[in-house]
């Protein structure tokens, strides 16, 4: 009992971390991703581990750091055996998920380093690996809404506008049922307005990427403010209000640890 208390408390602080990083506050997240980390390693829960250094991956990877990141994923999926345990159900299901955000999180890495083949590899393993069937949360709808996420902007690089479409509309589907979180909703609009921008319908990107400002600021997502302001800054460089929001929202990420570079950066 007092095993799986412990376990329990270790994924609380995980899904904190999550918490903290989708509102931008980066250090906060990765002070928490450490301590999850050790207490995995501690009571031995590798797929706890494991998604603590995945999330400390995909907070790199917002910043641009798609190397460091996938230095890290591939270190997520080392942790966490292929195998998944024969204990509880709900250890399964960690398991799972687990093993997908660490493959998810590799092929948005490469993507970000213009790795296409490598990203479509791996989006295939992560496809192979993902339950279908499975309609909760944690290891079916949201590994499944990030495979389309990374398959939409892989589309876009691949100059494939009509697949990142179709990507993209997938995911808004997976978003349909009532139990998604915000953040995911809110990020996989994001998509859906990019990948209208690819396929030059920019009139309507742009009424997508300001309705995603608007509900990632009364939601505080400022992670996915700032991309979406990004994204408007794209579409129209001369709208001066736009850019000097887009600067502020950086100073305040950069205020609360993202490690940004100057580079492009992509993958979700």
């Amino acid at each position: 009992m007092g095993e799986c208390a412990d376990v329990q408390a270790i994924h609380a602080m995980w899904r904190e971390a999550v918490e903290q990083g989708g509102i931008g506050h980066t250090a906060g997240a990765f002070a928490i991703l450490e301590e999850v980390a050790r207490s995995g390693r501690r009571f031995g829960a590798p797929a706890l581990e494991s998604l603590a250094l995945s999330t400390r991956a995909s907070l790199l990877r917002q910043a641009g750091r798609h190397r460091d990141a996938a230095a890290i994923d591939g270190r997520a999926l080392l942790v966490v055996s292929p195998t998944p345990p024969s204990s509880t159900a709900a250890r399964r299901v960690t398991h799972r998920a687990a093993v997908l955000d660490a493959i998810v999180g590799l092929a948005a890495d490469h993507l970000g380093q213009l790795h296409l083949d490598a990203t479509r590899r791996l989006l295939a393993r992560a496809r192979s690996v993902v339950d279908v069937d499975d309609a909760g949360w944690p290891a079916g709808r949201r590994p499944r809404l990030r495979i389309e996420w990374v398959s939409a902007e892989l589309a876009m690089y691949s100059d494939d506008a009509a697949a990142a479409l179709e990507h993209a509309e997938r995911g808004l589907h997976l978003c349909a049922i009532a139990d998604t979180p915000r953040r995911h909703r809110v990020k996989t609009e994001l998509v859906a307005a990019a990948a209208h921008a690819a396929a030059g319908q920019s009139q309507v990107a742009a009424r997508a990427a300001a309705k995603v400002t608007d509900d990632a600021r009364a939601g505080g997502l400022l992670p996915l403010e700032w991309a979406a302001l990004a994204l408007r800054h794209g579409l129209d460089p001369a709208d001066h209000d736009v850019s000097a929001a887009l600067l502020r929202a950086r100073r305040l990420l950069t205020g609360h640890g993202v490690p940004f570079t100057d580079g492009r950066t992509a993958g979700g």
